[in-house]
């Protein structure tokens, strides 16, 4: 598959014609209209609709294009390094992190990347699903958890602490068995009022199951009614530390430590590790220093 062939083709998507496309880039319009039927006749699909008044993309198009342009930022970096091996960091990165870890950090991470590498261009897209970097476009990705079964590269960057918390008025004593969280009201974080809680004391182990009149998809909301009084939450160290600092909330359980959740940073393997995306991840593995979400030394709410 030849670079100008991907290149032509992309311009004739941003110019919305053939004619346009070739004007831009100092072509004549029939070898552009050669080359991408020539495409088509290899690729086995049809790329672009073409009526007297619009060209428009069918899906197979749409695909092709998103690898396109992804082979031609490479193809324009490669000659990038090559003429500047000043290690400058430029292209572009496009990214999908959880929406909760976005709200918190990225934008001061970001905004380190900027001052770092002002030639750097980023498109970050806040989700909880888990995209499929490939069909969808993505650079690479933030994720909970080590991807189970996946091709894809997976470095852990930091680990997610939780602290099970209530306000001062709520629970007069810490607790010393989890079990006593049944006598309590409880915030529940998902979809569903009843939920396990799981605990760890050295080696020893215990879950208690519970029943509550609350549940959110969101932290921030869950620590605003924990705070307000509504109930026990087991929430983010790194949300709850100032609250607890500041006496808003107490921790409720002596002794007893809640699993931590392992962030990692995925993309889709080894070659794909270009400078670019190495100057971001190196970013990334920075701005947690001792491992940890609380830790870090960019910290929620600024």
């Amino acid at each position: 598959m030849d670079l100008n062939t991907l290149r032509e083709f992309s311009a004739i998507v941003a110019e919305g014609s053939f004619a346009a496309a070739a004007r831009k880039l100092g072509i004549p319009k029939s070898t552009m209209s050669k080359r991408i039927q020539d495409l088509e006749a290899a690729l086995g699909v049809r790329l672009i609709e073409r009526t007297t008044r619009r060209l428009s993309l069918t899906a197979e198009g749409a695909l092709v294009l998103s690898r396109a342009d992804r082979i031609l930022d490479d193809a324009g970096e490669i000659t990038r390094a090559l003429a500047a091996p000043d290690g400058a960091v430029r292209g572009h990165l496009r990214l999908a992190v959880p929406v909760m870890f976005g709200q918190a950090f990225i934008g001061q991470i970001v905004a380190a990347s900027r001052r770092l590498y002002p030639d750097l261009t980023l498109e970050v897209v806040l989700t909880d699903s888990q995209p499929d970097l490939i069909e969808e476009g993505f650079d690479a990705a933030i994720r909970v958890g080590q991807p189970a079964d996946s091709p894809f590269v997976a470095q852990t960057f930091a680990r997610s602490h939780r602290v099970t918390v209530a306000a001062p008025g709520l629970c007069m004593m810490p607790l010393d068995n989890p079990g006593a969280l049944a006598g309590l009201p409880v915030l529940l974080f998902g979809i569903g009022l009843v939920q396990t809680w799981h605990f760890t004391q050295g080696r020893t182990e215990r879950s208690v199951r519970l029943a509550g009149g609350l549940a959110m998809t969101s932290y921030f909301a869950l620590r605003d009614a924990a705070i307000g009084g509504a109930g026990v939450a087991q929430l983010p160290l790194f949300l709850v530390e100032q609250d607890i600092a500041e006496g808003r909330l107490v921790p409720v359980l002596t002794g007893w430590d809640t699993p931590s959740a392992e962030l990692s940073f995925v993309y889709p393997s080894p070659q794909a590790l270009s400078a670019r995306l190495r100057a971001f991840r190196d970013l990334l593995v920075q701005a947690f220093p001792d491992g940890t979400l609380h830790g870090g030394v960019l910290r929620a709410g600024g």
